[in-house]
């Protein structure tokens, strides 16, 4: 006979990986942000040529780093919610038999 599923351990997942995405999408909101305060326009006194575009390099590298893990984690929670949900449905047709 296989393990019973554990809901709660899953919720409690499920419910971290949606406070992860959260603090993701506060994160690059913030380091966006930041970007802006420092950069200004694209034509700003305040940083121009190799150093610009190194910094321009190295955030959008960043950035994209952040929204990878914010995807996976997103994908992650949705296979855990499936996963409950068919948890659901097989532990109702027991019941029933």
């Amino acid at each position: 006979m296989p393990p019973k599923y554990d809901f709660a351990a899953a919720d409690r997942l499920s419910q971290q990986l949606s406070q992860l995405v959260e603090k993701l999408d506060w994160f690059i909101w913030l380091r966006e942000g930041q970007r802006k305060s420092l950069l200004g326009s694209p034509h700003s006194d305040n940083w121009q040529g190799a150093k610009r575009n190194r910094f321009e390099t190295d955030f959008a590298r960043q950035r994209s780093a952040l929204t990878e893990l914010k995807a996976a984690a997103l994908r992650l929670k949705s296979q855990v919610d499936q996963a409950t949900t068919a948890a659901h449905t097989a532990q109702k047709s027991e019941q029933k038999q």
